[in-house]
């Protein structure tokens, strides 16, 4: 498997010496996981774990453990196969991967689970079953010394981690996972996608709880609702101002009752987006401008 992870990795690149060095790999091997006709190559769930392997191998170049980190998530946008990470004992040591140095790793790691449990409640109840799994994840979205590419995928992770699950989302809030959002939006120098990965993030954590008086008052202390209000004023990217309008409108029609500094930060942000409204969603503009 090795061999054939530095063949490809080596054609890919065009490297005339790499590819001498490595050698022609075994033809049935090539048949059996490309495959062909007559193909009998292993199955999926044992290509799953060749690749985990190849991953958690002390010995193997960085290069080839991204071709396999590829590969494994490559099997996993099957849905059998995302449930099958259970079954194969694999969720281990794909939250061990969240700790290695390589930021490459870690990035293609978190996506693996965000892929995994998107819209697929069995993969979220056994992801939860994992101790400390969800609080890994929260923490590399939190750590301002994480690359960009690890936190937009840790917010990714968690956003599929929390939709429409309502256990996981408990969970999420019991760890103080909204903590991580404010800082976020009140970062000058986030990148717009970071801003738009905490909103969806925001967004689907409230599809998935009651929008209760406790929660609100939560929001409002730790400034989650001061924070979205005030991308209104601050931000420029249109795709961002509509989903901070959906997710106020989405407040709104839980019949939140906005207090007044947020008030008027919303009437100022408001005014500023109004000449935008021939581009941004209808009804969300509507249901926020009916309460100012």
């Amino acid at each position: 498997m090795e061999k054939l992870l530095h063949w490809s990795i080596a054609n890919a690149q065009g490297d005339k010496e790499a590819i001498a060095k490595a050698g022609q790999p075994d033809p049935r091997l090539l048949q059996q996981l490309f495959g062909g006709a007559g193909s009998s190559g292993p199955d999926d769930p044992t290509l799953m774990k060749e690749q985990m392997e190849v991953i958690m191998n002390p010995d193997v170049e960085l290069d080839i453990k991204l071709v396999a980190i590829d590969n494994f998530e490559m099997l996993i946008e099957n849905l059998d196969n995302a449930n099958n990470i259970e079954n194969l004992k694999l969720w281990d040591p794909i939250l061990k991967i969240l700790e290695f140095e390589e930021d490459e790793l870690v990035s293609q790691a978190l996506s693996i689970i965000g892929t995994s449990v998107q819209n697929n409640t069995n993969s979220q109840d056994k992801f939860l079953k994992h101790e400390n799994g969800l609080n890994k994840v929260i923490q590399l979205a939190n750590d301002k010394s994480q690359s960009f590419e690890v936190r937009t995928k840790a917010l990714y992770a968690l956003s599929n981690l929390v939709r429409n699950h309502e256990h996981m989302a408990t969970k999420f809030r019991e760890l103080n996972g909204l903590d991580i959002i404010p800082p976020i939006l009140n970062d000058p120098k986030a990148k717009t996608k970071l801003k738009m990965r905490a909103i969806a993030l925001l967004t689907a954590f409230l599809t998935s709880t009651e929008i209760s008086e406790s929660l609100i008052s939560d929001m409002r202390k730790d400034g989650t609702i001061e924070a979205t209000i005030d991308c209104l004023n601050s931000e420029t990217d249109l795709n961002l101002i509509d989903r901070v309008l959906n997710l106020l409108a989405q407040l709104i029609s839980a019949g939140i009752k906005f207090n007044q500094v947020e008030m008027e930060k919303l009437k100022t942000g408001f005014q500023k987006v109004e000449p935008l409204k021939d581009r941004l969603n209808e009804d969300d503009y509507l249901t926020v401008k009916y309460v100012l």
